[in-house]
């Protein structure tokens, strides 16, 4: 009997020990899940200056626009809302003889044009800020996911191991063969729980809220956004500002996600409904998943301003 005793007391300490390495992994996991990225307040934009459906109508009726401009410089342009300043400004600049009335209102409208480009600058980074911040939040969640299901796990390993080291001990020093079975059962019963807590304990999931979701809109391929500035919607739309001009970077990003297994279309929409709706339940393999997605989003507005700078490079001359 005093064996059984001391086993009992070797199981009571492992399991105290368990409880109180439990309560040390308890961390302010709150923080995270505030949804503290989105601007403090909306932005409206001037109904004047959004882009164009079609700007074909324009460069038929004023090639003039082709021959100084790429038809890229004047989709940027267009998507800036500087098109038909552009146009004025190209007009003024065919003056050979101009006086210095008019060298006036050419350096006015050249800096209107400049004064939309740096407000379209202004709007990627904003944007990209957004991003970085929704990207830091999930992936410091998952993290601290990551770190709790690890330790758990390691946790629950050890518990398993020393509670089949003490129940072999046990067995092996009880004289009666009734308390040996006994113990033998528990303890392997025992074992075996923690054993496949050990191998479950990874799949914890925290309450992860992200009502202003930036992925949503390119998942779906909305014609419309009220979550992304017009100007870069329209950049991110149109497939003249890709590399191959076959897709828009929308599609492309969207491709890129299901081919590299980030999201699995063939599957049920449970996947598709956290990672584009307002938030849920989220793993932290879930969270990594949102992480990336945000990241290649980001370097995606962020090489907007290649095309800003290429143009303000242009007009510079």
């Amino acid at each position: 009997m005093k064996e059984i005793k001391k086993l009992k007391l070797l199981l009571q300490i492992s399991l105290l020990f368990f409880i109180s390495s439990c309560t040390s992994l308890k961390s302010n996991l709150h923080v995270s899940q505030m949804s503290y990225c989105a601007p403090p307040s909306q932005y409206v934009y001037d109904s004047t200056y959004l882009p164009l459906a079609d700007i074909t109508p324009i460069t038929k009726k004023d090639p003039l626009l082709l021959k100084k401009y790429s038809y890229e410089d004047l989709l940027l342009a267009n998507a800036s809302g500087a098109l038909f300043l552009l146009q004025d400004y190209v007009h003024m600049q065919q003056n050979k003889n101009p006086d210095d009335d008019s060298l006036v209102f050419q350096l006015v409208k050249k800096q209107q044009i400049f004064n939309r480009l740096l407000l379209a600058s202004t709007e990627v980074a904003s944007l990209a800020a957004e991003l970085d911040c929704e990207s830091e939040r999930s992936k410091q969640l998952a993290n601290s996911l990551d770190q709790i299901n690890d330790t758990r796990i390691q946790r629950f390993t050890i518990l398993s191991v020393v509670i089949g080291a003490a129940t072999a001990v046990g067995t092996s020093v009880i004289n009666n063969h009734a308390a040996q079975v006994a113990v033998g059962v528990g303890g392997s019963i025992v074992s075996a729980v923690f054993g496949g807590l050990a191998a479950i304990s990874s799949r914890r999931s925290v309450v992860f809220k992200h009502e202003h979701n930036l992925l949503a809109d390119v998942w779906y391929e909305s014609k419309t956004s009220t979550l992304y500035p017009p100007f870069i919607w329209y950049v991110l739309n149109t497939k003249e500002f890709t590399n191959r001009k076959v897709n828009s970077t929308v599609l492309n990003l969207k491709n890129r996600w299901v081919n590299e297994g980030l999201i699995d279309t063939t599957k049920n929409t449970k996947t598709a409904d956290l990672l584009f709706g307002v938030g849920g339940k989220y793993q932290a393999d879930d969270l990594h998943t949102r992480t990336s997605m945000l990241n290649q989003l980001k370097a995606e507005v962020r090489s907007i301003n290649q095309n800003l700078q290429a143009l303000m490079l242009k007009l510079s001359v």
